[in-house]
């Protein structure tokens, strides 16, 4: 991050409402991304530089601190081992480089970057100390209300009357218990209704690491936790004009959900290094993510390449609105309008219909026969290549004993 920004961010009027900070400067660009593993190339900087955001936000996995032992197990690191990787990620090409410019940077982890995949509330003085490095990566000021609270969750208030903008970041990974189906405690459940209620804004901005809207089968999601969930949308629908953005997947997508106060869009974005699944070949993941995982409040097709998120806020027409965007190595993948006035946005646009599912399933199919077909092969070769050994064993024994 820019060395300016800690001072710059002291510089922010604390205001009388909830949000911690005010900085009172017509924000009009916003990018945002997850999925940043320090190990991998990042060729991704140099197009957001271009772009020239105001604020860049993390959403998640800005850093891949644990260990995969084997697949599906992770090993939580040590907090030496912590702070190398952070320490690695800050002062990696392209990053360090980006850090030095005008755009200031802020942001929230999530399972990997707290040090675990799909992590949970863990030892108390480890989260704290591992609170207090990833802060120090985001060079949080030392007095920021961030470093007191139990998690990393903070809210910002942009511009200042009719160009205001709320950004409330959630941590849904320091609270979390699975076994009492809990997200953000007690604590974080009372600060977000605070923090609904007050700051009046024309747009509010939500940043959370897990997907919200998604229903998705295999992925990390809110939907795990429907009554949280439902908690957590009901909260939302008390502010028109919010819109979630959120991370994790390792691809990107924009989904829409109707509420009383209006559609609710979410602009998800993941993989600034990695993409897919590394676990399954890559044409199998991609046809899976398209057309066998269903997403029915999705407004795009989903984006399976290295992606960030961007929001341009249009103020200066009649009508003020906010661009939605998907940007990859190449440029624009995702693009979408939201009226902020409250104009023809009664309901959500039209659901995005998946086409030509044909080719793309006889491909998985033939892919997956051949797949079986090598292993059927791989087994009867090994079954007869044992088989034969025990009868070489038993006529060389026979033998031997005559």
């Amino acid at each position: 991050m820019a060395p300016l920004l800690p001072f710059l961010l002291l510089l922010l009027v604390q205001t009388g409402g909830a949000a911690d900070f005010h900085d009172p400067t017509r924000i009009t660009r916003i990018a945002f991304a997850s999925c940043s593993h320090q190990d991998r190339e990042q060729p991704l900087w140099g197009e957001i530089a271009r772009w020239d955001p105001d604020y860049f936000i993390w959403l998640g996995d800005a850093v891949y601190t644990d260990t995969r032992i084997r697949p599906f197990s992770w090993k939580r690191p040590s907090i030496a081992r912590y702070a190398e990787q952070l320490h690695k990620m800050k002062h990696s090409p392209g990053y360090e480089g980006f850090q030095s410019r005008r755009t200031k940077i802020l942001g929230v982890w999530d399972d990997h970057d707290y040090g675990v995949n799909d992590g949970g509330a863990s030892d108390p003085i480890y989260a704290s100390a591992v609170q207090d490095m990833f802060l120090d990566f985001l060079n949080e000021p030392d007095n920021s209300p961030r470093r007191s609270r139990k998690g990393l969750y903070g809210s910002y208030l942009f511009g200042t009357g009719s160009h205001t903008i709320k950004l409330v970041l959630l941590d849904p990974r320091s609270q979390l218990d699975r076994s009492n189906q809990s997200v953000l405690g007690a604590e974080q459940w009372a600060w977000l209704d605070k923090e609904l209620k007050s700051d009046p804004s024309t747009l509010t901005i939500l940043g959370t690491g897990l997907p919200l809207l998604t229903d998705r089968s295999y992925l990390d999601k809110w939907l795990l936790y429907p009554m949280e969930r439902e908690r957590l949308l009901s909260l939302l629908s008390r502010r028109p004009n919010t819109i979630v953005l959120s991370g994790d997947s390792h691809f990107a997508e924009m989904q829409c959900s109707n509420t009383t106060k209006g559609p609710l869009f979410e602009v998800q974005s993941s993989g600034m290094t990695h993409n897919c699944l590394d676990w399954i070949p890559d044409v199998l993941c991609r046809y899976y993510i398209k057309y066998v995982s269903e997403c029915p409040g999705c407004i795009t097709e989903p984006y399976i390449d290295l992606n960030y998120g961007a929001l341009t806020l249009m103020w200066d027409k009649e009508s003020p609105r906010v661009v939605l965007e998907v940007r990859g190595r190449t440029g624009v993948e995702m693009h979408y309008v939201v009226d902020l006035s409250g104009v023809d946005r009664e309901h959500c646009p039209p659901s995005h219909q998946v086409e030509h599912q044909l080719v793309w399933q006889l491909c998985a199919v033939s892919l997956v026969s051949l797949v079986l077909l090598l292993l059927f092969y791989l087994l009867t070769y090994c079954i007869i290549a044992v088989y034969a050994r025990i009868l070489v064993y038993r006529r060389f024994d026979k033998q031997h004993r005559e």
